[in-house]
């Protein structure tokens, strides 16, 4: 399988715990067995646990790579948009 996984935003609709920095998708704010992860972790948790082999890519701007990377792990392939749509 493989999965475009998008994950671009700015953070307006869950602010204040979210802002131009920190998305929404990048929040912990989801209970899995005891321990946080956010959208973006449970999501790619979810993919993973269906298709132990699935090709998944991050779909984000330059500004979100470094936090892709530190919830999903050095390894995730990342495609950067080359600027925003906002669409």
């Amino acid at each position: 399988m493989n999965i475009i996984l998008l994950s671009g935003g700015s953070g307006k609709r869950l602010w204040p715990l979210s802002n131009s920095i920190r998305s929404k998708q990048f929040v912990r704010l989801l209970n899995h067995n005891g321990k946080y992860e956010s959208m973006l972790q449970r999501v790619y948790r979810q993919i993973l646990k269906i298709d132990p082999s699935a090709n998944v890519v991050v779909a984000t701007g330059q500004s979100q790579v470094n936090i892709i990377r530190n919830q999903l792990g050095k390894d995730i392939p990342i495609c950067i948009e080359p600027s925003r749509r906002d669409t």
